[in-house]
């Protein structure tokens, strides 16, 4: 399997989170993908591909040019408020969202511009965040066209993750959907499935495909009524318009088993097959894992090559796009399960 990954992901190396109103140790951090691709290689598993380099409308195919110009200046413009006298600011959280709808959104400040393109405060922006995150969609990118040239199923080892990213918004520790925009460039040459096995839903991959019929989104997660990202992610959520029905919602409870999630996989794999997708794209994350800091789920490292297998199964050129993965003394090792169990099907 071709692995295709950018160390300029590296730039987006934040020194701090917001959580609930704390400052606390990042999750998110350049040596999760190090640790994984690290041991993938030693494992023998993968050749490694560099990125291709694409076009800025790759990317407005799926995010609006607007939110981009945010991301590529956020840290460069003067802060307006009285407070911050003019200067610049190498981090940005928000601090004040939208609240009425009542007026116009004027969003001329940087202040105002992140309170609008931003929705929690565990995503920060950095001088590295925009530039990291393009490389991310470029290896998302490259590994689609290296499906559609026949080179075999492929994992683009992407950082930032993406799934929680929406058309005009950052959050979830994510900036550019990487899953909906290799999803988009594919969907030119037929349907497409996007299996979400991350331990969260992917609430912007939803969003972006939610009122048509040309992707499929599946996912497996973490019951949003105790878990991010809160709003989004229940069962009657099943697409609107085009999309009704193209969209299938598996949220699970705290402490959830490899046999309970098995059986919930299985009727996922059974819904992506009838659908009979060209491609599939699989988002995969590796917090569902009973190891994971921030998820409560029960799975065993060796479920992740169950897992593999099972999908792999379904004999669908298929793009896996990391997603999440916070523990990382073992985020490697659930990598080289997954691959093996991949490649033993």
């Amino acid at each position: 399997m071709r692995v295709v990954y950018a160390a300029e992901q590296e730039r987006h190396d934040p020194p701090f989170q917001l959580h609930f109103g704390q400052r606390a140790a990042p999750t998110e951090v350049p040596a999760r993908t190090r640790s994984l691709v690290r041991a993938i290689q030693e494992a023998g598993l993968a050749e490694m591909v560099e990125p291709r380099s694409y076009p800025l409308e790759a990317i407005t195919a799926v995010h609006s040019p607007e939110y981009l110009e945010f991301l590529r200046t956020a840290n460069t413009v003067p802060l307006t408020d009285a407070e911050s006298r003019g200067r610049q600011a190498d981090i940005l959280f928000p601090s004040v969202w939208p609240y009425s709808d009542q007026w116009p959104l004027r969003v001329e400040s940087v202040m105002a511009q992140i309170g609008v393109f931003c929705f929690d405060t565990y995503t920060p922006i950095l001088p590295g965040t925009y530039e990291a995150s393009l490389a991310a969609a470029a290896c998302a990118l490259t590994g689609a066209d290296l499906l559609l040239e026949g080179r075999g199923d492929v994992l683009a080892v992407c950082r930032p993750p993406g799934h929680h990213a929406l058309r005009n918004k950052c959050g979830g520790y994510c900036y550019l959907n990487n899953a909906a925009i290799a999803a988009q460039h594919l969907s030119r040459y037929g349907p497409v499935a996007i299996l979400d096995v991350d331990y969260h839903h992917g609430n912007g991959t939803q969003s972006i495909f939610y009122d048509t019929d040309r992707v499929l989104y599946v996912s497996i997660h973490a019951d949003p009524r105790h878990n991010y990202p809160f709003f989004s992610g229940f069962e009657e959520e099943r697409g609107s318009g085009e999309g009704l029905e193209f969209n299938l919602n598996f949220p699970l409870p705290p402490g959830t088993t490899d046999e309970r999630y098995a059986a919930t996989l299985s009727l996922a794999l059974e819904a992506v097959h009838e659908y009979q997708p060209r491609f599939l794209i699989v988002s995969l994350g590796f917090d569902a894992c009973a190891c994971d800091p921030i998820g409560d789920f029960a799975l065993t490292p060796g479920f992740y090559g169950i897992m593999a297998a099972r999908i792999a199964a379904l004999r669908i050129p298929t793009l896996l796009i990391t997603e999440g993965g916070y523990h990382l003394e073992r985020i490697g090792e659930l990598a080289v399960r997954f691959l093996q169990g991949w490649q033993s099907a």
